[in-house]
């Protein structure tokens, strides 16, 4: 009986040490800074045509999104993310206006880490837009936008701080155009740059 105790007790101690040695493996990692880039379509929308007099300029998407990001996790549910994102180009079907928009957005992230790996989050913050257009149609070529997004990450365990995410983003902001031809500013429209892509990450 004591050489059965004795023998229990090295094997419940055993399985101890050993539970302990890989239970770090068994879950995500949590907290820390990451980095990472992005790829996919790119979207573009307007309250209303725009343009000058009576010759209205429709605007449309041409290109894909790209991006960077990186940010800090304080735990399993709060964030902070910094992005660039490099949207593509904008094309018109009438008098060659065309803008490339990039951005640079300062956003909370905010979500739920769970144990297998997987979190869905937001993304609530403010942008900073550069249009870059060819021509002066919109009286603010560099503004504020809102910025919001959302999306899924997964983290597997076995890549050790690899994070895949596949996530929807948007910069809504509003801009007077300007009527070229009178020479004033005209009415107010809202405008959204949107991206659809996916990304991957690393967390250290």
């Amino acid at each position: 009986m004591k050489k059965l105790c004795i023998s229990l007790l090295l094997l419940s101690t055993s399985s101890y040490v050993i539970a302990n040695e890989y239970t770090p493996t068994q879950t995500p990692k949590i907290s820390g800074f990451y980095v990472g880039a992005g790829f996919g379509s790119f979207g573009y929308s307007e309250e209303d045509s725009w343009g000058y007099s009576n010759n209205k300029i429709e605007a449309k998407a041409d290109g894909n999104t790209a991006k960077v990001y990186l940010g800090y996790q304080f735990n399993k549910i709060v964030g902070i993310e910094g992005t660039y994102t490099n949207y593509g180009k904008v094309k018109a079907k009438v008098d060659g206006y065309s803008m490339e928009p990039t951005s640079i957005s300062l956003a909370a992230n905010l979500g739920y880490t769970f144990d297998n790996g997987i979190r869905p989050f937001g993304l609530v913050g403010m942008s900073n837009l550069d249009l870059k257009q060819n021509k002066e149609y919109l009286s603010d070529d560099n503004g504020a936008a809102f910025k919001f997004g959302f999306g899924v990450e997964y983290t597997p365990v076995s890549l050790k701080g690899v994070q895949l995410r596949a996530a929807y983003e948007m910069d809504m902001y509003a801009v007077d155009y300007i009527d070229v031809q009178n020479g004033f500013t005209t009415e107010t429209n809202l405008y959204a740059l949107d991206s659809l892509y996916i990304g991957a990450s690393y967390k250290f």
